[in-house]
């Protein structure tokens, strides 16, 4: 599309339609900022034109202006249009643009491990969603390394109570958080402490030898690579048993894991 110096809107073209110069002119007001200009312009597209062939672009062109805007208000509303731009329009490629941008909505709003794990989690949801039905592919690949981000923080939040518990030794309390870390974020980067803490739990509580043999050698054999897998190694030999071989597929993951370079929310 081609746009004035000054920045303006490009004329209408008298041989152009008319739903295409409405949504070429509303789309040019949202790049230029003018946020709710443009959301009116693509609106009254919908309202006019609603056989258009330009519908489904207009859709997401609100969502992502509403995302454009930020804020509390703003994510709501993108939210909303993104999951309304989904059921309308399930089966096009966009489709799963706007689920990660759903995903995104909520991301941008998590707060710190400790704090209110809402909006993680709604994140976390929407980014399994996108997984789910949408496999394959860049934005799939995207929504992936986000997921993991999510995790992250969600799985932090459980291991700082756990180690609040640990410390005080409420082991009763530690171990349920720790047991449920370890089951539903395997891949969160602390999981072999929470298996080393564990073990611990058990041997200190007497009578637990089997059950922290378990957890020394899930460190060996799943977490290879981690700082407490030779201590982990000292552990088995104290106790006669045999030491695992690593996991291959553990092994590769971990060495891909310290060679790429995530961002952490």
């Amino acid at each position: 599309m081609v746009v004035d110096e000054d920045g303006a809107a490009p004329s209408a073209d008298a041989s152009a339609e008319p739903d295409k110069v409405l949504y070429e002119s509303s789309a040019a007001e949202i790049k230029k900022g003018k946020l709710e200009v443009g959301r009116l312009g693509l609106q009254t597209l919908m309202n006019t034109y609603p056989d258009s062939e330009y519908l489904a672009k207009a859709k997401l062109g609100i969502a992502d202006s509403y995302f454009k805007e930020g804020g509390t208000t703003g994510m709501t509303h993108a939210v909303a249009e993104y999951e309304d731009f989904i059921t309308f329009f399930p089966f096009l490629d966009e489709a799963a643009y706007a689920q990660l941008q759903v995903g995104m909505a909520h991301y941008n709003r998590m707060e710190k491990p400790d704090r209110d794990r809402t909006e993680a989690l709604a994140a976390e949801n929407a980014f399994q969603i996108l997984l789910e039905k949408y496999p394959d592919g860049p934005i799939a690949e995207q929504g992936r390394q986000r997921l993991r981000e999510v995790q992250e923080v969600l799985a932090e939040g459980e291991m700082r109570t756990a180690q609040y518990y640990f410390i005080r030794r409420a082991d009763r309390s530690a171990a349920g958080r720790l047991q449920r870390l370890i089951s539903r974020y395997p891949l969160y980067s602390q999981a072999d402490r929470a298996q080393w803490d564990l073990a611990t739990i058990y041997e200190r509580n007497g009578g637990g030898a089997e059950l922290s043999i378990q957890y020394y050698s899930r460190i060996v054999k799943d977490y290879p690579l981690s700082p407490l897998a030779a201590a982990a190694k000292e552990k088995l030999t104290k106790y006669g048993i045999a030491i695992p071989d690593p996991d291959p597929n553990a092994l590769a993951r971990m060495q891909k894991e310290a060679e790429i370079d995530r961002d952490r929310p």
